[in-house]
């Protein structure tokens, strides 16, 4: 019996030093697995004209993770309208689950905006970025989860009172990219300084759902804006709310691009809260009595009553003829993006 029992210890002792030696051979395969697919990535980015460049790149780990740390990363689109630069960012991921890659981004990073977008800010520093990455099977890029605590607008490099806060951003499809689809969630910081008002108790919060869709393919991917929207192309928003307390909007529409390469959509919302955000203006000198008075009666006849016994007040959002309007009246002029 001594001698089955000590069978037994031999037998479980050999199993336990295959397994920790197998381990061992998994992690080292999982790490040249990683290491040949960031090299597939780069080298296929490097063949479309990305400039992509690090000064150094460092693999680390143990039995239950990989990480690849690239130092100095810079990344440019062969047309100049991205451009991405850091002190350093990580790669890891776990042996048993080597198609989800979770991405970290270490200090301030700094991302160029396209100058076709019509906005005057030229870029942005992202601080405490984090993220996760889910590839296919063949390898091929699935979906992408990012989370930002604070995102700074820089013009001239010297950074803007506004800023977003919470930032998180969800992309899914992307396998196929023109009809992906997206969320994005954000807190506004310094909208009450833009607006030369007192602070307010709540910042303003933002969420989009929305989903690309209507371009016609034809076997090519577009290589402009107007490519993509001669061929259909269309941003469908789903779900739009801005929640400002006391005022909530919240809206749903399409969104594209015109001839002269002007932002062109059509919106339906409700809006809830003007009556107190109207009581406020009043109260801080904004707007005079007499014309909220005006403005309120106009309001409340388009207005239909809620369940709280408040007023919500549906109106369709314009982008049209080079201007943003919120039912007739034109609120400001649009810029147009550069082709």
């Amino acid at each position: 019996m001594l001698r089955n029992h000590k069978k037994l210890i031999a037998s479980l002792l050999i199993l336990i030093s295959l397994g920790i030696i197998s381990w061992f051979v998994f992690f080292e395969y999982s790490v040249r697995w990683l290491e040949k697919e960031l090299e597939v990535v780069t080298t296929d980015l490097r063949q479309k004209g990305y400039t992509v460049t690090y000064s150094k790149v460092k693999f680390k780990g143990n039995l239950l993770f990989i990480r690849a740390i690239f130092e100095s990363p810079h990344i440019k689109d062969p047309r100049g309208l991205f451009e991405w630069q850091g002190p350093e960012i990580e790669v890891s991921t776990k042996p048993w689950n080597l198609h989800t890659l979770a991405v970290s981004l270490p200090g301030d990073h700094t991302l160029n905006i396209p100058q076709g977008l019509p906005t005057p800010i030229g870029a942005l520093q992202v601080e405490g970025a984090s993220g996760v990455v889910t590839l296919t099977l063949t390898g091929k890029l699935e979906s992408l989860s990012l989370d930002v605590k604070n995102v700074f607008f820089l013009a001239a490099n010297k950074p803007q009172p506004l800023s977003l806060k919470d930032f998180s951003l969800t992309t899914t499809n992307l396998t196929q990219p023109l009809e992906l689809n997206m969320t994005l969630r954000t807190k506004v910081v310094g909208l009450e300084t833009v607006l030369k008002i007192p602070p307010l108790d709540h910042l303003l919060t933002v969420s989009v759902d929305a989903h690309l869709s209507g371009f016609e393919s034809k076997g090519s991917f577009p290589k402009t804006l107007s490519e993509w929207r001669d061929g259909g192309g269309v941003l469908d928003v789903s779900s739009l709310k801005i929640n400002w307390p006391p005022v909530v909007a919240v809206g749903e529409g399409t969104l594209t691009i015109d001839k002269d390469m002007y932002p062109l959509g059509s919106f339906s919302s409700s809006i809830e809260g003007y009556q107190e955000a109207l009581d406020y203006m009043v109260r801080l000198g904004l707007v005079k009595q007499k014309n909220a008075s005006a403005a309120a009666f106009v309001l409340d006849l388009m207005s239909t009553p809620t369940d709280m016994g408040t007023k919500r007040l549906t109106i369709p959002i314009t982008l049209q003829n080079k201007r943003l309007s919120v039912g007739p009246v034109r609120v400001l002029k649009l810029k147009p993006f550069v082709d």
